[in-house]
C-alpha cells in the first residue's frame, strides 16, 4: 500500500482505531498478594531479564520493559542472543516526523563511508530507499546516540552487524551500529525482528509481534527493509514502514522523501554483563516510600547496576537470621537501603547508622523482602547497587581424619549466629598419637577453640564467627621404620691394587620413635674380606642418622668377594645392603713405539682391567744419516759462508760455517781470472777492454794470413 492511499483511508481508520485502542491486549502486575515474595515482575535477576521476550507466537506471553535514556525512555526487551546481552527495541517513538532520505528519486554512487560490507564486492550505484546509505541512519541515527544517551549509557551499548537486502543488485550486505532499525518481510507481516540475523535468513532476528508496536495507526514508524512495488520493481524510491493497530497491523511502502515523515523506533544491545538486577520501583532519591514511575500498569524495570564491577564501594548490608534487622558494615553516607516485597517498596538514606531495624522501614519484618544498597549518578542516570545477604545459622561440620574419633558424636552442628557450640571432643584410636603442635592449625580457626590437649586427644568449644567446614588432620600413626642407603659395589680391580677407598653407608630412622639397641655388622661367606667403621651409637632418634664406612680389605687375591651390611634394631625390620669386590689378574694390550733418529724405542702394556701400565722392551735409538753438503752462501775474503746437511731419515738439518777467503788463495790473471765485477773498479774494466782488443786483432791477423795462404 502506498503512503498516498495510506492518507485517504485515515479518516476512516482512525475512528475504528480510536474504538480498538481502548481495550489494553496485555497489561504487566507488578503487585503480588499480600506477603508474599517479591514476582518477577517486581524484581528481576539478570538471568530472568533475559527470559523475557516480544514473541507470542510460541504460545507464551512474557513481556517486559526497562527504562533506558532520556525521558524515562521505555525499551521492550526482544530477547538475548548471548551471555552478556539483552536486546531492546524502543516501546515508543523516540522522534517522529523524521524523513528516511531527502534524495529520494535518483540512484547513489556506491561510498564507502557508509560502511557497509558486501560478501561479493561493492555495487557501483544504489537505490535511494538503500538503508546503509540513508539519511536517517548515516545522520539521525548517529545524532540521537550522542544527544539521547549519556557517555556511560553510550558505554553500555553493544554494536550490533545486521544484514540488509539491496534490491537494486539482487544482494544482501551488512552493517554494524549501536541504533539501528528492525527489519519487516514485505511477505509477512506478523511481526518484525531486531537483532543479529544472517546473510541466508534475514528475518532469523529476535521476534517482535504486532502487540508491541503500538495501536496508533497514525504511529508509523520506518524499518530498514526496502519495499518492493509490484507495478514497477525497479521503483527504488520506497521503503517499508511498520503499520501499528490493535487488530490489522501491516506493513506499507513509503517514500523515502519529505512527503513520508515517519517515526523512529530503533534496537540496540544492551550489554548485561555489569546489571546486577532490575526493579519495577525508581532509583531512591529521598527517604521514604517508593512508588512506580507509571501507575497504569505498564510500567518498566529500573536497572541497577554492579556496584562492585565500577569500584563504587557501598560497604556490606547482611540481613539478621531473625530478620528482625539489617546490620551494615562500611556504608558511606547517603547510601540508600531499600526494601522491595510485593505490597511496594521504602527507601532509607544511611547516615552512620550500623544497623536498620525493620520498623525504621515501616516493615514488620525484613522477611519475604529483597534488600539492597544503592547511590544514583543522576547525571550518567546510572544505579549502582549491592544486594543484601541473609545471615545463615552457622554450620559446624567437623570431620575426623585417620587415626582420630568424635566420640561425643555431634561433629555436624548447625548454630543460631553468636551461639557457642556443644563441645566436640575427639580422640586419637589404638596405634595413633598426637604429635607435638598438632593444635596450631585448629586453634582460633573460626572463633574455635582447642584445649585439653594431650597425646590421646583434645577438645574443641567456642562460638564460630562463621561457618566450620573443617576435615581434622590425620594422627600420627606409630610406626619403627629404619632406612639404609648407600652403593655397596666397590670398583673393581686387579691383583696387586692400592688401598681401596671406604664407601659410606648412612642408617636413617624414618619412623616417628627412636630406634634402640642398633647393631650394625658384615655377614655372609666373605665377611672376613672386608672392614666396617663407625661410630658406636645404639639409639638413633626420629629422621636422625648413623654413618658408617666400609672397605675391601688390601692385598687380596683374584676373585669376586660377596658379603652383607647389615643392620639390625630392637623394634624395626632389618635392613641389608649387598657388597662385592671383584679382583682380576692383569690383562695386557702391548703398544709398540718405534725408535727414530734421537729417541729410543720402546713398548707400552696396558692392562684392559684396571688401567695400570708399564713400559718395556727399550730400543736404542737410531742416529741421523746425513746427505752431502750444500753451499747455502758463497764465502768471500772478508765474509764467511754457509753449508748444510739434512737427514734423511727424519728432515733435520745441520749447517756449518764456511771460512772466508785468504789474499794467498785469489787467482792470478794468467790463470784464474777474477770474474766478479764490482761497481766502479776501472781498473778491471780497463784491463779486460784491453786483453777484449788484443784478441780481436789477433783473430783477424790468423785469418789474413790463412787467406793469403790459400791462394
Amino acid at each position: 500500500m502506498k503512503r498516498r492511499c495510506l492518507k485517504k483511508t485515515y479518516s476512516c481508520l482512525l475512528a475504528s482505531a480510536m474504538v480498538l485502542t481502548m481495550f489494553p491486549t496485555f497489561g504487566t502486575s507488578v503487585h503480588a498478594e499480600d506477603n508474599q515474595s517479591p514476582t518477577k515482575e517486581q524484581f528481576s535477576t539478570v538471568e530472568e531479564l533475559k527470559n523475557y521476550d516480544t514473541n507470542d507466537n510460541d504460545g507464551v506471553k512474557n513481556p517486559a520493559k526497562v527504562y533506558f535514556g532520556n525521558n524515562n525512555q521505555q525499551w521492550w526487551i526482544a530477547g538475548s542472543q548471548s551471555n552478556n546481552s539483552l536486546t531492546l527495541f524502543s516501546a515508543s517513538s523516540m522522534g517522529d516526523g523524521v524523513q528516511f532520505e531527502s534524495n529520494y528519486m535518483a540512484n547513489k554512487t556506491y561510498d564507502d563511508k557508509w560502511n557497509c560490507t558486501y560478501p561479493d564486492g561493492e555495487p557501483a550505484e544504489v537505490f535511494p530507499n538503500h538503508y546503509g546509505a540513508s539519511y536517517i541512519r548515516n545522520v539521525t541515527l548517529k545524532e540521537m546516540e550522542t544527544s539521547f544517551f549519556t557517555g556511560s549509557e553510550q558505554a553500555l551499548i553493544n554494536e550490533t552487524t545486521i544484514y540488509t537486502d539491496d534490491t537494486k543488485n539482487n544482494s544482501v550486505y551488512s552493517t554494524t551500529d549501536k541504533l539501528y532499525f528492525a527489519y519487516g518481510d514485505q511477505e509477512d507481516y506478523n511481526h518484525i525482528t531486531v537483532g543479529k540475523n544472517s546473510a541466508n535468513d534475514l528475518n532469523d532476528g529476535l521476534r517482535i509481534d504486532p502487540s508491541y508496536w503500538g495501536e496508533s495507526v497514525l504511529e508509523l514508524f520506518w524499518i530498514r527493509s526496502p519495499f518492493v512495488s509490484n507495478d514497477d520493481p525497479n521503483d527504488g524510491s520506497n521503503v517499508l514502514t511498520a503499520w501499528p493497530s490493535k487488530n490489522y497491523p501491516a506493513f506499507n511502502g513509503a517514500q523515502t522523501n519529505n512527503d513520508s515523515l515517519e517515526n523512529i523506533r530503533p534496537a540496540f544491545e544492551l550489554n548485561s554483563s555489569t546489571i546486577l538486577f532490575a526493579s519495577d520501583v525508581p532509583s531512591a532519591t529521598s527517604t521514604g516510600n517508593l512508588t512506580l514511575q507509571d501507575t497504569d500498569g505498564d510500567g518498566a524495570f529500573t536497572l541497577r547496576y554492579d556496584a562492585s564491577k565500577y569500584s563504587k564501594n557501598l560497604g556490606s548490608a547482611v540481613i539478621s537470621y531473625d530478620d528482625s534487622k539489617v546490620i551494615l558494615t562500611d556504608v558511606p553516607n547517603g547510601t540508600y537501603l531499600v526494601a522491595q516485597n510485593s505490597n511496594g517498596a521504602y527507601a532509607k538514606q544511611i547516615t552512620n547508622e550500623t544497623e536498620v531495624s525493620a520498623s525504621g522501614m515501616n516493615l514488620d519484618s525484613f522477611a519475604n523482602c529483597k534488600i539492597w544498597l544503592e547511590t544514583t549518578n543522576t547525571a550518567n542516570r546510572i544505579t549502582y547497587a549491592a544486594l543484601a545477604e541473609k545471615e545463615q545459622e552457622t554450620a559446624v561440620n567437623i570431620v575426623a581424619g585417620a587415626g582420630l574419633n568424635i566420640t561425643s558424636e555431634n561433629g555436624v552442628q548447625e548454630v543460631v549466629p553468636n551461639t557457642a557450640i556443644t563441645d566436640i571432643i575427639v580422640e586419637a584410636v589404638d596405634g595413633y598419637f598426637l604429635p607435638d603442635g598438632y593444635e596450631d592449625s585448629i586453634q582460633g580457626l573460626n572463633g574455635l577453640t582447642v584445649t585439653n590437649i594431650t597425646k590421646n586427644g583434645f577438645t574443641i568449644s567456642g562460638t564460630p564467627a562463621s561457618d566450620v567446614n573443617i576435615t581434622l588432620p590425620p594422627a600420627t600413626k606409630v610406626v619403627y621404620s629404619m632406612l639404609l642407603s648407600g652403593d655397596g659395589t666397590f670398583t673393581g680391580t686387579c691383583v696387586g691394587y692400592q688401598p681401596i677407598t671406604a664407601k659410606e653407608f648412612t642408617i636413617t630412622n624414618s619412623g616417628n620413635v627412636d630406634l634402640e639397641n642398633v647393631d650394625i655388622s658384615i655377614t655372609g661367606t666373605d665377611k672376613d674380606k672386608f672392614e666396617l667403621s663407625g661410630d658406636g651409637t645404639t639409639t638413633i632418634q626420629p629422621n636422625g642418622t648413623l654413618k658408617v664406612a666400609v672397605a675391601p680389605k688390601d692385598s687380596l687375591a683374584t676373585g669376586v668377594y660377596q658379603a652383607m651390611l647389615t643392620v639390625t634394631a630392637a623394634n624395626a625390620q632389618t635392613a641389608t645392603m649387598e657388597l662385592q669386590f671383584t679382583v682380576n689378574e692383569h690383562d695386557y694390550v702391548a703398544v709398540v713405539t718405534p725408535p727414530n733418529c734421537t729417541e729410543k724405542g720402546y713398548t707400552t702394556y696396558t692392562c684392559r682391567n684396571c688401567g695400570y701400565s708399564y713400559r718395556g722392551n727399550e730400543v736404542d735409538e737410531l742416529g741421523h744419516t746425513w746427505g752431502e753438503w750444500k753451499v747455502i752462501k758463497e764465502a768471500t775474503t772478508i765474509e764467511t759462508g754457509i753449508k748444510e746437511r739434512v737427514c734423511e731419515r727424519c728432515d733435520d738439518k745441520e749447517t756449518a760455517v764456511i771460512s772466508m777467503i785468504s789474499d794467498k788463495e785469489q787467482p792470478t790473471a794468467s790463470t784464474k781470472p777474477d770474474t766478479a765485477v764490482k761497481t766502479g773498479d776501472s781498473t778491471n774494466i780497463l784491463l779486460w777492454s784491453m786483453v777484449a782488443v788484443i784478441s780481436l786483432a789477433g783473430v783477424m791477423t790468423a785469418l789474413f794470413f790463412k787467406r793469403r795462404r790459400s791462394r
